[in-house]
């Protein structure tokens, strides 16, 4: 794939977490030299609604040389080993982000890889907060129901 190819899919790949997203300039170079996690991977996502709020991305492609259409993408292990490793020392998410050439029948042509612990991080979060919404929910309908007695009072005694 030509750099800017690659550039675009980090942007895209960014892009899909709106303003949460950022590219990393230099594919991550400048993270994996000072240990900083939001400067890891090729593309982050610094979610607010996370503890550890980075998940970094390093972004794949399945082109071919020729820029045909490749049906398949090697994974290689290395790839995993060395993201995560950085995951450990820098404190963030590690993900990757897959893309093909060409999309197929189905219409999707870019994935999103989670490593299983990563991914029950996420859902648990995902999980308590949720549940402290729920609460929230509760006291806010207590908060309702006192209000409006204290208005039918007020409007009694007047």
């Amino acid at each position: 794939m030509t750099q800017r190819k690659g550039k675009k899919f980090e942007g895209e790949t960014a892009a899909l977490a709106g303003k949460y997203g950022k590219r990393v300039p230099h594919s991550g170079a400048i993270g994996t030299i000072t240990g900083i996690g939001r400067l890891a991977g090729d593309a982050v996502w610094l979610l607010p609604w996370l503890d550890d709020n980075i998940i970094a991305l390093e972004c794949k492609h399945g082109y071919s040389d020729k820029g045909e259409e490749r049906k398949s993408l090697r994974l290689k292990r290395d790839w995993f080993d060395k993201h995560l490793a950085q995951a450990q020392a820098m404190n963030f998410y590690p993900a990757f982000a897959m893309k093909f050439k060409f999309t197929a029948e189905n219409g999707i042509s870019k994935f999103v890889l989670i490593p299983f612990p990563v991914m029950e991080k996420i859902l648990k979060h995902m999980d308590d907060t949720y549940l402290e919404l729920e609460e929230l929910k509760k006291d806010y309908k207590k908060l309702q129901g006192e209000n409006s007695r204290l208005k039918k009072k007020v409007a009694g005694n007047k």
